[in-house]
């Protein structure tokens, strides 16, 4: 059963929390079920976590180097279900890369990683794609591109020779009944069509001369960024959403390498937070424009999403400089109109109150998203404090009696381990440090916003031989 736990008996003398709380019950809103520390991998990985995918069951996190020498950065294989679980992809996900180099991008696909790194040498020739074995590790050794040199690494992919890989990876799902079209989506710094290669051996389907043309071209409207790509993603139908510097502009599909119109879908600012004639002017979402910032990420979220509230969303982070700022004022929702939709779509704790700092600490505004359809999870990565945040489009599920916080028909010794890991004491908060936060949810047996040892007791007297 669906449980939103009451927040009546913590929030005496709180009353405008209480009706912010009670408010969000009838709103489709994203409840923090997870927090997963990844610090101890990044270092070993690379300074940070940059970028996240998944499968369903695993997260697959690529690192970052900020050190100024060259070193080894890599992808972490991490169990959604259960953090303990984790490995690096090895050796296929590993290379030497220099400083202020990454993974920009990952793509999960029947049992193949795929993996982007713009520059690693610091020349366009060594950008490249990797496909790797998600259960081994080792480079699946077919793909190996136009020239069949890679050995399960693609150079140059889509015949990218002079800009930077740096629109992210992506797939590509085609257009149509057929599905035509579909591939490995790469889009660059300055090139004005997407390009595409193929799952199989990494072969150019269209390269950056004859893709679809992304680029708003239709003469409506001039930016001067219009090419300044930093990520993108696709709808189900083929729909193309992209990061546009700052911004978030929609290319509409109408065939396997065609798109028919464009669509704005924020308004820009000067970086000094001025106006500035756009082409999304009149969108209610502002933001500062920034084409030479990086980690400008977003994801699409469909209208099938518990916490959707019924629309296609797209959830994007508004970094236009480095500075300190909170997950509230960084991480947007928007729909793919173009609408604001933080009235109606909340990100929340796992007991359906606000986030706060202590949860979801200030950092320099990089994240990135993947929604997971398999479980209705949304994964936020935060680069700033290594963690990755799973957020769950529905609240948490809490079995019965509710100590059964597993939800597998019995209070046994998983159960108690899941409160152990909540515990903190009377009147200490079991968040930010409890990895299982729906589980801390049900078995907050008296409702008081604490784990302790009356909580305990009441677990002991369910458990069941």
């Amino acid at each position: 059963m669906f449980l939103r736990r009451s927040t009546a008996k913590r929030a005496l003398g709180f009353m405008p929390v209480i009706l912010l709380a009670t408010a969000s019950i009838a709103l489709g809103d994203f409840h923090l079920v997870r927090r997963i520390d990844l610090s101890p991998q990044f270092g070993p990985l690379g300074n940070n976590p940059f970028t996240v995918t998944t499968d369903g069951t695993y997260a697959y996190v690529g690192g970052y180097r900020g050190a100024a020498d060259i070193g080894t950065i890599g992808i972490l294989k991490v169990n959604l279900h259960d953090p303990a679980d984790q490995t690096a992809l090895e050796p296929g996900g590993l290379q030497l890369v220099g400083q202020f180099r990454y993974y920009h991008g990952l793509v999960y696909r029947d049992g193949t990683l795929y993996a982007l790194t713009d520059r690693p040498g610091g020349s366009f020739l060594t950008t490249n794609v990797r496909a790797i074995d998600v259960d081994t590790g080792e480079l699946v050794s077919m793909f190996w591109g136009d020239f069949e040199d890679g050995d399960g690494i693609v150079y140059e992919p889509a015949i990218l020779t002079d800009a930077g890989a740096v629109g992210g990876l992506a797939l590509d799902p085609g257009f149509g009944p057929g599905n035509d079209g579909t591939g490995i989506s790469i889009m660059a710094f300055g090139k004005g069509r997407r390009g595409l290669i193929d799952f199989a051996e990494g072969q150019t389907i269209y390269s950056f001369g004859d893709g679809m043309i992304v680029t708003d071209v239709s003469g409506a409207c001039t930016v001067a960024d219009a090419s300044a790509w930093r990520d993108h993603v696709y709808a189900a139908n083929g729909t193309v959403f992209g990061r546009r510097s700052n911004q978030v502009q929609k290319s509409i599909r109408n065939g396997a390498n065609g798109i028919g119109g464009y669509v704005h879908l924020t308004d820009a600012l000067n970086t000094d937070g001025t106006p500035r004639t756009d082409c999304g002017d009149g969108k209610p979402v502002q933001l500062r424009s920034q084409a030479f910032q990086v980690g400008q990420h977003l994801e699409f979220i469909p209208a099938s999403s518990a916490g959707a509230e019924g629309a296609d969303l797209i959830v994007f982070n508004d970094r236009y400089d480095g500075t300190t700022r909170s997950f509230a004022d960084v991480v947007r929702l928007i729909n793919t109109n173009g609408t604001d939709v933080e009235s109606t779509v909340q990100f929340l704790k796992a007991d359906g109150s606000p986030l706060d700092s202590t949860l979801t600490p200030n950092g320099i505004g990089l994240y990135d998203f993947k929604y997971d359809a398999v479980n209705d999870w949304l994964l936020v990565l935060d680069f700033t404090n290594r963690d990755l945040f799973v957020f769950s489009g529905a609240a948490p599920v809490c079995g019965t009696p509710a100590q059964d916080a597993d939800d597998d028909g019995d209070v046994d010794f998983a159960d108690s381990a899941l409160l152990i890991d909540c515990m903190r004491g009377p009147a200490l908060a079991w968040w930010p440090l409890a990895y299982n936060q729906a589980a801390c949810v049900c078995l907050d047996a008296d409702d008081d916003g604490d784990i302790d040892l009356a909580d305990w007791a009441k677990l002991q007297a369910n458990v069941q031989p």
